[in-house]
């Protein structure tokens, strides 16, 4: 039970903490005083493994028994070599913060000590006074009450009921402050100078994949209104051409008809390649109806089971539109699939897509430059592509796409 651990915890803290006292005393000591020999400076760099060692061994004493997960993230050295290692150390915040927390637990623990001792003392001795008042030759002393008889003894029982209950919820508040302070010092703080560069790298992806959706769009629109709409009418005057050198009968009239056929190719493939590129649904009308498309022109069944209904920003829908079309593209070619199954939701601060087929499995992220790119494509803009595909139980592939991130992104 959580409460006993936290009591345990509240009484073994003078005793680790004494422990670390004397170790970090009698390390600094000895490099302080064998520094002028070279020794001591061997022995207070050793000491800044010594202090992450010992806060290591707090935050899974404070995992194990007062329940609390302290996340930590320490500094990276930026280089090789030993003296990087203790750069890196000796300018991460974290190394001092371990440090106090080390040195604080001395008088922490006296009063933790002291006051669980003297809780559960006074509780566990009224409880069992039945047992044992005898013993003193002046009986129990409590206060102006003296307790030398059985029925007197008996009569402390409740009270000493009412002082474990007391005890019991006070050191579970003790464990619980001190779960508290914890996390203040042994859980790091973002680092300002790392967090930046994440951010201006994020950033940086997120203006990359905003280009290239752009030139995405800017390209398919190229196609429908220029190349697109000449296919169109070079297709229509072949079929004019087509029907009067029929009726003449002329021998021209099957090359014709033959140029006929391959220009409504050329256009179809044109269309597939424009929609490939930026489809012009997803701009208009948004994922939804875009998602629906694909369902439909699908070689395996799909079924849509849920769909956003608002606009969602551009970043997002376009990578939420890809995921879809390269999973039900390996759905058609891989899988083996009788049946795929298409969700899209908007959750608290981002949209979730998942394509599940019932296919063969065994598909491999790492291998496939198809769904590698979108495990790039999603991660850049902070979110989260997994694929689970034990073979012969299909495949599920789940992306994350955060919208706050992919809104400051765009701004």
């Amino acid at each position: 039970m959580l409460p006993l651990r936290r009591t345990l915890y509240l009484l073994i803290t003078f005793p680790l903490g004494l422990t670390w006292f004397v170790v970090l005393v009698v390390g600094f000591s000895l490099g302080a005083g064998l520094a002028v020999i070279g020794v001591g400076g061997v022995i207070l760099v050793g000491m800044l493994w010594v202090i992450r060692a010992m806060a290591g061994v707090e935050r899974s004493a404070l995992r194990a028994l007062v329940g609390v997960d302290v996340v930590t993230r320490y500094r990276q050295p930026q280089g090789r070599g030993l003296f990087a290692a203790v750069m890196a150390r000796l300018s991460d915040p974290q190394t001092w913060k371990d440090l106090v927390y080390l040195v604080v637990q001395v008088p922490l623990g006296i009063l933790w000590l002291t006051v669980t001792t003297t809780l559960w003392g006074a509780a566990l001795g009224a409880l069992t006074a039945p047992l044992w008042f005898w013993a003193l030759p002046d009986g129990i002393q409590l206060g102006i009450l003296n307790i030398d008889t059985v029925p007197e003894a008996l009569a402390v029982v409740p009270l000493g009921a009412l002082l474990a209950w007391v005890a019991w919820h006070a050191c579970d508040a003790l464990g619980r402050l001190h779960g508290a302070w914890a996390q203040l010092l042994l859980a790091s703080s973002p680092d300002p100078e790392m967090e930046a560069r994440v951010d201006e790298m994020r950033s940086g992806q997120a203006r990359i994949i905003e280009a290239a959706d752009a030139a995405r769009r800017r390209i398919e629109r190229d196609l429908h209104d220029g190349a697109q709409q000449r296919l169109v009418a070079l297709s229509l005057k072949l079929g004019m051409a087509r029907k009067r050198l029929e009726a003449e009968g002329s021998d021209a009239g099957t090359l014709v008809a033959e140029a006929h056929e391959e220009s409504k190719l050329a256009l179809v493939e044109l269309r597939d390649l424009a929609r490939g590129i930026h489809p012009a649904i997803l701009t208009e009308r948004g994922l939804g109806p875009a998602i629906e498309e694909l369902a439909s022109r699908a070689t395996v069944p799909v079924y849509v089971e849920e769909l956003p209904d608002a606009r969602l920003p551009s970043p997002a829908e376009a990578a939420a539109y890809f995921v879809v079309a390269e999973c039900l593209a390996n759905v058609a070619k891989y899988a083996r699939a009788g049946e795929a199954t298409v969700r899209a939701r908007r959750e608290v601060g981002r949209v979730v897509v998942e394509v599940v087929d019932d296919g063969i499995g065994g598909a491999d992220p790492v291998s496939g430059s198809g769904l590698r790119g979108l495990a790039d494509r999603v991660e850049a803009l902070g979110g989260l592509l997994t694929v689970a595909s034990a073979r012969g139980q299909g495949t599920t592939v789940r992306a994350e796409i955060p919208l706050a991130a992919v809104v400051a992104m765009s701004g």
